[in-house]
């Protein structure tokens, strides 16, 4: 995508404007001109620190990757998350987005305009819920070529939050079986609370990724049709990317995790 970041150490806070309706060359030039130039978007400039990600779920997904949405602690990689607000998204609807934003080679989120390109990493998040024969034949005609992975957790993505606490499904997440495909979601977001004091937190979730990827492929499997049998999902897959960008520079998301305990200590001693 074309977006750039120069120097690594550099943590600019960026104020963008709502605009509404058409805009100026004058009204585009005070825009540019109050964007730190480490966050200015260079055309022809590459980076593959920049992950977009097209989510079904707008809530707990967003939540889980707000340190690279954010960029408030995180500097070397940074995600540009969509959904859509207060309804989240179908599969069918995320294929026909993303069909649209690969003809138009590009995306808009809030005023930022980002442009694709050939090795961007893009992750489309879904649940399977009730939308088991969508995912089936979106993956039936799916090819390589078409550049965006899927990302598929069943029932949904509370699941993966499941794996970054505990491991143990079939123990805890056996009453799953028994639900109705319609409200299992609904059942293991309730189990949260009853099963880790102050539930599955996705905001603290970023922390345990490490945990979350050992347990997630400790219980990993698809069907026939290659979706994840129940209590799998595939978030591993995109989180173990995230971490290994991360790392590439300066060992960051390991720095990361230092800083968020040495925080933590000086909490306790207070």
């Amino acid at each position: 995508m074309s977006y750039s970041k120069g120097n690594p150490e550099l943590t600019p806070r960026v104020s963008f404007h709502e605009v509404h309706g058409k805009v100026s060359d004058e009204d585009l030039s005070t825009i540019k001109s109050e964007i730190p130039s480490a966050y200015r978007k260079e055309e022809g400039v590459l980076s593959t620190s920049l992950v977009f990600v097209l989510s079904g779920g707008e809530k707990r997904e967003k939540d889980f990757l707000k340190e690279l949405i954010r960029q408030r602690n995180i500097h070397s990689l940074r995600v540009a998350f969509m959904s859509e607000e207060r309804q989240g998204l179908q599969p069918y609807q995320m294929e026909e987005r993303w069909k649209k934003i690969q003809s138009a080679g590009e995306f808009k989120i809030g005023v930022q305009l980002y442009h694709l390109d050939a090795t961007d990493k893009v992750y489309l998040l879904s649940d399977v819920d009730e939308f088991y024969d969508q995912l089936v034949k979106i993956l039936a005609t799916n090819s390589n070529e078409q550049m965006g992975e899927w990302i598929i957790s069943n029932p949904c993505f509370e699941v993966w939050l499941y794996y970054c606490y505990l491991n143990n499904p079939e123990k805890d997440l056996e009453c799953l079986k028994s639900e109705s495909i319609r409200t299992r979601s609904k059942k293991l977001k309730s189990l949260g609370p009853k099963l880790k004091l102050g539930g599955l937190n996705p905001c603290q979730a970023f922390e345990h990724m490490t945990t979350g990827i050992r347990n997630s492929r400790m219980h990993y499997d698809v069907d026939e049709n290659n979706i994840p049998v129940l209590f799998a999902t595939q978030i591993h897959e995109m989180a173990e990317y995230l971490i290994e960008i991360m790392n590439d520079n300066n060992k960051e998301y390991d720095s990361f995790l230092k800083k968020k305990e040495e925080q933590r200590k000086e909490m306790r001693e207070k």
